[in-house]
């Protein structure tokens, strides 16, 4: 499409709209960048809703300080980079070739990069860019050897309502080249709204770009995705807590919770299963109030299952190299305060928020407890409760 039929700023807003909403699929190089973040990834999107992802670079500080403090990351920049994502409009495969091991969640799970805001292969915000922005024509300029049209773009309202959802817009102004043929959007740069948790986090001065290179518009769909045979597959859900222990193929009890005086945070676990191999782990938060003390609830997370996560492999070689051994229960276990993981940090940090775990195995069953304002004996009370309760002894 040549965008000299359509020179006024209307018509070509028009156009670029009608192309963002017609386009079947699209593959490309995308990179992001914001502040310290940078990822490059390979990314194939075909409508309706399927995405494939293949990151090539993936350097976020704030994922590497999520893990250092507590230990939550899911998976690090790393082991993102070895996983190969696809979301089939429903659920997310994530296959790790070099360990055969696929999991599938039940929801878009691609990591982005950017906290509250997802930009791989978007380009949904161009569907309504007349209704929904003010815009300014910024001339050309050439990109990649292409010749590009720049428009500038101011959200008319915070908020806009389409239908039956709410549409927030988290970008205060946004600058977008569009390929002067094809009408794609080759790079997007914008700032954050200071609602916008990227704007807490960066601060006011911080500027997104998202460049588009080595872009072919789509051909063929490819074929929905097929785990390789061999591969183990690791089915996620969100399970009632109550009803986990039914759900598991492991004779566990988490009893020991309610005798502490622990109720669930929100009544809900995540369970992640193979059941043709029969291997398992699941994780489920737990809060607890002190009376007359000012400073809050307490809480407890558990990992547990006979096959160990990313996240929990992780936790388990860092509680081993940092950590001290000790027994609970006549069972050998290692303790650990994340404090003495905090003293590097290049500010302060109060080491009262630090976590305190404790690990331990059972009977081909890896147990991790994880606790946020828990004194270090009521953590091992606990685990005391559920070493007995689980296994008791003669």
């Amino acid at each position: 499409m040549n965008s000299k039929k359509h020179d006024s700023l209307p018509a070509f807003a028009r156009a670029v709209a009608e192309v963002s909403r017609t386009l079947t699929g699209f593959e490309a190089t995308q990179t992001i960048k914001a502040g310290p973040i940078h990822v490059v990834a390979r990314v194939s999107a075909r409508r309706p809703e399927r995405l494939a992802v293949e990151y090539r670079t993936y350097v976020n500080p704030l994922l590497d300080l999520e893990e250092r403090l507590t230990g939550n990351a899911e998976y690090t920049a790393d082991e993102l980079v070895s996983l190969s994502l696809r979301f089939d409009g429903q659920r997310t495969w994530l296959h790790d070739p070099a360990t055969g091991v696929c999991v599938v969640k039940p929801s878009r799970s691609l990591f982005e990069p950017l906290p509250e805001m997802s930009v791989l292969g978007e380009i949904e915000y161009l569907w309504d860019l007349p209704h929904d922005h003010l815009l300014r024509d910024l001339g050309t300029e050439t990109i990649d050897g292409r010749s590009a049209r720049r428009l500038s773009l101011r959200p008319k309202r915070a908020q806009s309502t389409h239908a039956f959802k709410t549409v927030r817009f988290l970008a205060r102004e946004a600058t977008v080249a569009f390929d002067q043929e094809s009408l794609f959007p080759i790079r997007l740069s914008f700032s954050p709204s200071p609602f916008a948790q990227l704007h807490q986090l960066l601060g006011p001065e911080a500027r997104v770009t998202v460049d588009y290179t080595d872009l072919r518009l789509a051909g063929d769909p490819p074929p929905a995705f097929e785990p390789p045979e061999g591969t183990r597959v690791f089915r996620e859900e969100w399970v009632r807590a109550d009803e986990l222990a039914d759900r598991l193929p492991l004779p566990i009890s988490l009893a020991p919770f309610d005798v502490s005086g622990f109720t669930s945070l929100d009544g809900h676990a995540v369970l992640t299963a193979c059941a043709e191999h029969g291997r398992s782990y699941a994780a489920t938060t737990f809060v607890r109030a002190r009376e007359g003390d000012a400073e809050g609830p307490q809480y407890v997370t558990v990992r547990f299952g006979n096959y160990l996560s990313r996240n929990m492999a992780r936790r388990r070689r860092t509680i081993a190299e940092a950590g001290e051994e000790l027994t609970v229960a006549d069972r050998p276990a290692r303790f650990l305060d994340r404090a003495i993981l905090w003293d590097d940090q290049p500010e302060p940090l109060d080491r009262s928020d630090a976590p305190r775990e404790l690990a331990w195995d059972q009977e081909g069953t890896f147990w991790f407890l994880t606790g946020v304002a828990v004194k270090r004996n009521d953590l091992e009370d606990l685990a005391s409760r559920l070493i007995r309760t689980d296994n008791p002894h003669p």
